[in-house]
């Protein structure tokens, strides 16, 4: 899987895992995706790293 930012928004993160927005909100709650918010954000920001790594682990419970 190839992604061109580094860091993604809710949105981008739904068409890449192809989840619903509460989905996504409930992966973040339950730490399975890892996320954070600038200092007086209210976007959730989800590192590459952080989709590649539940992917993996989603794969390896299928494997």
């Amino acid at each position: 899987m190839i992604i061109n930012k580094t860091v993604l928004n809710l949105q981008d993160t739904q068409q890449i895992l192809n989840l619903s927005a509460y989905s996504v909100y409930r992966l973040i709650h339950e730490k399975k995706l890892y996320a954070y918010k600038d200092d007086g954000g209210r976007a959730w920001k989800i590192p590459e790293q952080s989709i590649i790594d539940y992917l993996s682990s989603r794969k390896s419970i299928y494997s």
